[in-house]
């Protein structure tokens, strides 16, 4: 599942339609793409770079990815997003702000502290609230076997139902709650649930949204929490910067295989090493999907690059991503007879290359 085409999906879907009739965007498509051959990294500053990568037949366009890197110290449970909207100042729960643009970019706007938060269906804002339907960054939850839970603030009035979707591996999980203020005697206030999930994958998102409160009344996310159990030595990358429509052509025809990017040093907190990967995309126009014309295809995950920032040096690393960070449900694929990339896509023909296959991981040659 590949956030960007979601949400391109959202976009061309009318909002109430999309809610009753979530897309599916996994298909078996009937052509495939190559893995990118990624490059070190030009053009290093403390502040930014270049990435680097040799161009894939047959791609549309490359999406480019980049993240710092913690490691967990200790066994227990760390928090892998916090974020509480408080760049949100404007607008008032009376009269809130926003409501004439159908999608916003949250941390663009600096309402966000953290990268990658997006709210569409026409969203309105008040001081630290945002309403509509709010989508998370990218996430690495692939430790603790995907498992890992969202921890939701709303201020909301009571028996409101929300709805939240995570995408990762396999499926996606649906989550549905009301909202319980039988405590303070209904009405309206803060209300905090717990959700857990187990698809956590390497680039898992979750959306959520109030799918009952009516027009004029009380309807936003307060605060977002992400805590996963971790294990001392367990790595954890956190999505800083990306861009998911890097044409495979210039308008003169010409290949593009490089991405420059500046870095937001609030997104860094302190990191002066960063990764970067690539995966290339395309368009199946033979396997429509519902009511678009097309199914997209994208390639695995290339190799990862390192960029030292404060030593302007960078290197690929000898070790892919994607075995260490394929999440396998045993159970539920162990007798099963369909055969799944290492990005954990079903593949409908396998040809040269590594797959899982009865729950383990096979070479074809």
């Amino acid at each position: 599942m590949k956030k960007f085409y979601l949400i391109l999906l959202l976009s061309v879907t009318a909002a109430t339609s999309v809610l009753a009739q979530p897309a599916k965007t996994q298909r078996l498509q009937s052509i495939t793409l190559n893995r990118p051959v990624v490059k070190p990294a030009t053009g290093i500053s403390a502040t930014g770079f270049t990435a680097n990568w040799e161009p894939v037949a047959g791609a549309e366009a490359y999406c480019v990815y980049v993240y710092t890197k913690d490691v967990a110290t200790s066994d227990g449970e760390y928090s892998l997003a916090d974020e509480d909207f408080n760049g949100i100042t404007s607008g008032s729960i009376i009269t809130p702000a926003g409501g004439d643009e159908y999608s916003v970019d949250l941390s663009a706007y600096g309402y966000a502290f953290t990268y990658g938060w997006e709210i569409y269906a026409y969203p309105t804002f008040a001081p630290s609230l945002v309403a509509g339907l709010l989508y998370s960054p990218y996430l690495y939850l692939v430790n603790n076997d995907g498992n890992y839970k969202v921890i939701l603030t709303t201020l909301s009035s009571h028996n409101d139902e929300i709805r939240v979707e995570s995408h990762g591996t396999g499926e996606k999980q649906v989550v549905t709650y009301q909202v319980d203020l039988s405590a303070q005697g209904g009405g309206t206030g803060l209300y905090t649930k717990e959700l857990e999930f187990n698809n956590g994958s390497r680039d898992l998102f979750f959306s959520t949204i109030n799918v009952t409160a009516p027009v004029g009344q009380a309807d936003y996310t307060d605060r977002v929490q992400v805590v996963q159990e971790l294990k001392a030595g367990d790595e954890v990358y956190n999505y800083i910067a990306a861009d998911e429509a890097v044409m495979a052509e210039d308008d003169w025809g010409f290949e593009i295989t490089s991405k420059q990017f500046t870095l937001n040093s609030n997104y860094l907190n302190g990191h002066t090493q960063v990764y970067y990967d690539v995966y290339a995309a395309t368009y199946d126009y033979s396997t429509p999907n519902g009511s678009v014309p097309y199914t997209l295809v994208t390639s695995p995950y290339s190799q990862r690059v390192l960029v030292d920032l404060a030593n302007h040096t960078s290197q690929v690393l000898e070790d892919p991503t994607a075995i260490s960070d394929l999440k396998v449900d045993d159970n539920a694929r162990q007798h099963d007879d369909a055969w799944y990339d290492l990005t954990g896509r079903r593949v409908a023909n396998p040809t040269q290359g590594i797959y899982i296959h009865g729950g383990k991981k096979v070479v074809v040659k």
